[in-house]
């Protein structure tokens, strides 16, 4: 939307997961007029989370204190303001262009290593999905990275196959579709 003398802030929401959050914190921004122009949600075992980019187009302080309100349900909540540029013009690195998904047996270190061939690589990471997927022992255990980088190569997807095969696990590098709007 980015308006004449808007102001941005992203505002993160954590807590223990029950129905009505989503609601709650929603009414609050509706009432003042602020505008979501991005968000993300999900819930991790029992707890859930937010992220959303608001436009306030006004002074804070009155959504804030009754978004402040919902700390006596035991919900943590950050705000912090954005510049237009960082509100309004989001970088196309921003948009998942490859998947990596990664299954195989549990173990310390499986995010880091193949974020950090990915950090190697200058690939910009969007989002990550992790779940244990049993209780057994071993345990089975899935990742999903998602981001960005201008053109994949054979070389990249060898070296993705060469750490998955030193971890033992099974790895899949494809690109996204792009939605065109």
């Amino acid at each position: 939307m980015c308006a004449d003398f808007p102001q941005y802030q992203i505002l993160a929401i954590q807590g223990q997961n029950k129905t009505g959050i989503v609601s709650r914190v929603t009414e609050v921004l509706y009432r003042h007029g602020i505008n979501i122009m991005d968000s993300s949600m999900t819930t991790l075992r029992s707890e859930f989370t937010m992220m959303m980019v608001i436009e306030t187009g006004e002074q804070a302080s009155p959504f804030e204190n009754e978004l402040m309100a919902l700390n006596s349900e035991s919900l943590s909540i950050f705000l912090r303001p954005l510049s237009e540029r960082e509100a309004c013009h989001g970088s196309s690195e921003c948009i998942p262009n490859y998947s990596l998904s990664v299954l195989g047996r549990d173990q310390t270190g499986m995010i880091y290593r193949f974020s950090e061939l990915m950090h190697a690589q200058g690939i910009n990471i969007t989002d990550v999905t992790t779940r244990l997927l049993d209780s057994r022992s071993p345990a089975l255990y899935a990742m999903i990275i998602e981001c960005y980088l201008e053109a994949a190569d054979a070389e990249l997807n060898t070296k993705i196959q060469t750490l998955a095969q030193e971890m033992g696990v099974d790895a899949r590098f494809h690109a996204l579709d792009q939605i065109e709007i």
